[in-house]
């Protein structure tokens, strides 16, 4: 049993170590999915999702040093994706938002994007895609310990 286990973690690194080596390739070649650059999708995404965050929460949120998701928002603010503004409990720290302009090109990106996995996934029953959507998600939880 000991033997199988180790067999089965050893084939989930592997498929994973690949995984993500294609992920990141895809993400840099011609095949890219979308317009936006990963970084600046994820953010745009939680945003859209969680509403306003402070830096901070953001940079824990992606487990990032703060001062890197610093760049990043003001590079993400200054194409005018996202928006700075005091956070009305505390005027000392600022909160960012989507903007309308960075939530159409949000909407674009997400689109392309989804289209890309249903393309990829047609062949995969629902269960499957399910339990795969489940199965990702406790990876990516155990990823955060």
């Amino acid at each position: 049993m000991q033997k199988e286990n180790q067999n089965a973690v050893e084939r989930i690194e592997y498929e994973l170590t690949t995984l993500i080596r294609r992920a990141v390739y895809l993400d840099i070649s011609d095949k890219k999915i979308g317009h936006l650059e990963r970084s600046v999708y994820l953010l745009l995404r939680h945003l859209d999702e969680f509403g306003p965050s402070r830096l901070k929460a953001l940079a824990e949120t992606f487990n990032l040093d703060i001062s890197t998701l610093s760049r990043q928002a003001s590079a993400i603010e200054a194409k005018g994706y996202i928006s700075r503004f005091s956070d009305p409990t505390d005027g000392r720290v600022s909160l960012f938002r989507l903007t309308d302009i960075g939530r159409e090109k949000l909407i674009i990106d997400k689109k392309m994007r989804i289209e890309r996995y249903h393309a990829m996934l047609e062949n995969w029953s629902n269960k499957e895609k399910e339990i795969f959507g489940e199965l990702l998600e406790r990876m990516n939880e155990a990823l955060i310990d």
